[in-house]
């Protein structure tokens, strides 16, 4: 909507040690790491005997000079999965993840943490070889920085959370750009990217217009962390550098979403809208009313704004399981969702009375974070082409007299009834775009097909 082998020394691993404890990460917990594995490797029967779980453990800890705190078991068909939690001698939390099928080790995975505050991580194969580390510097306000990745054979990468020294200055002797403002509440957007800087404002001191809502910051790079703070994602760039290849013209105000507070989404509509955003994209969502009750109330407030919303990617007819803020009472929102270029629904896409437009969003080549390019799908990406539709068909009907509602009731009053049945109002095609957006569309730009 917010996805390797060293050889059994594992000594010979080259460690990039966190900022946060040095001897947080020394070698002796990777061997202490390895030897776990070794030994779980010799015990095929191991889950079939889960009395002997604490015991192993137990044994395992003293000899480490750890302390075995406690485990936990959950079967699924053929698959164990055991996690144990240790105390190490430095006085950090060492949490391992083992997986079993049918009786038999298949992986294994470490992490070191200094209070809830996670650190490394390591990857071991079925035989025990360590094929990947995952190590995350902080700054020293405590955020993070970056995580550095380690493979065998490889040079390590790094993957920026919070780029230093990278702050993005105004371009110089540029035209200005007076273009209608968009808003973007998703993961953040890779400001550094020189495709993006001629859609981002800066104020008259050169800072970025943007907020982090999850750092409390100006700097809203993108990465979203809800999966794990060892794989960062990127989101928000891909979603950008759609509406980027319409080849319309805009300016963006990017806001990295709330996720530990999402109380705060009231604050970024409202910073939003002081911006005077007129249209704002939200290709995000949860199965939580409460995660959106200041956003709900927050866009009440402000009927200037246009809402475009992701339906979500679960396969669910959303009167049956609704997904928020794509299930809402909104006058001034249009939900969207993702078909094929002849109106199918796509596979996975969520569908239902609470969806308003459907729109080609599979199968589409964009570029996100550091430059990586990727085949994109889903209705998250529907967002940004309904974007680009609503831009070009408010240039031609003066934006600044429309309200929210008032624009999202000429919209799909301009696009016809879907002619599938699975569960969407009306379809707007990639002709239909194309042509409402030939005289805004800058030379040279990609134009969608259908």
């Amino acid at each position: 909507m917010i996805r390797l082998v060293f050889g059994s020394i594992v000594a010979s691993l080259l460690m990039i040690v966190p900022v946060q404890n040095v001897a947080a990460n020394r070698p002796s917990n990777n061997h202490s790491f390895a030897q776990f594995c070794s030994d779980l490797q010799a015990k095929d029967d191991f889950t079939t005997n889960p009395e002997e779980i604490a015991e192993f453990a137990t044994k395992f800890a003293i000899n480490n000079q750890w302390r075995f705190e406690h485990h936990q078991l959950r079967q699924r068909g053929p698959a164990t999965r055991l996690q144990f939690i240790f105390q190490t001698d430095q006085k950090m939390t060492a949490k391992l993840w083992t997986v079993f099928m049918s009786g038999s080790l298949r992986t294994m995975r470490g992490e070191i943490l200094q209070g809830e505050t996670p650190l490394s991580l390591s990857v071991f194969t079925r035989d025990c070889m360590m094929i990947e580390t995952r190590q995350i510097t902080y700054l020293d306000d405590g955020r993070m920085q970056y995580v550095t990745v380690k493979r065998h054979g490889q040079p390590a990468d790094k993957i920026w959370i919070n780029p230093p020294s990278m702050r993005p200055t105004a371009p110089s002797k540029t035209k200005p750009n007076q273009h209608l403002r968009i808003g973007h509440i998703d993961s953040g957007i890779d400001y550094r990217r020189p495709a993006f800087q001629q859609y981002l404002i800066y104020d008259r001191s050169g800072v970025l217009v943007a907020r982090d809502m999850w750092d409390g910051d100006h700097l809203p790079f993108d990465a979203s962390l809800g999966q794990s703070p060892f794989y960062p994602q990127s989101h928000g760039s891909y979603v950008v550098d759609i509406l980027h290849k319409s080849g319309v013209g805009f300016q963006i105000l990017p806001v990295r979403y709330p996720r530990p507070d999402m109380a705060l989404m009231g604050d970024a509509v409202d910073w939003l809208a002081a911006q005077n955003a007129r249209i704002v994209m939200m290709p995000l969502g949860s199965q939580s009313p409460d995660d959106w009750t200041y956003f709900f109330a927050a866009a009440k407030r402000h009927p200037e704004i246009l809402f475009i919303i992701s339906a979500g990617n679960n396969g669910v007819d959303l009167g049956k399981l609704p997904i928020y803020p794509a299930v809402n009472a909104l006058e001034n929102a249009i939900t969207v969702t993702s078909t094929m270029p002849d109106g199918r629904l796509a596979d996975g896409s969520n569908f239902g009375i609470a969806v308003d437009i459907g729109l080609p969003a599979e199968n589409l080549l964009a570029t996100g974070a550091g430059e990586l390019k990727s085949m994109m799908s889903g209705s998250s990406f529907a967002v940004p082409k309904l974007t680009a539709y609503v831009i070009c068909f408010a240039n031609s009907a003066m934006p600044n007299r429309l309200t929210g509602k008032e624009l999202a009731q000429a919209v799909k009053a301009s696009l016809r009834p879907a002619k599938s049945t699975t569960g969407y109002g009306r379809f707007l095609s990639d002709s239909k775009l194309d042509e409402t957006c030939k005289p805004y569309r800058q030379d040279g730009k990609v134009k969608f097909k259908d």
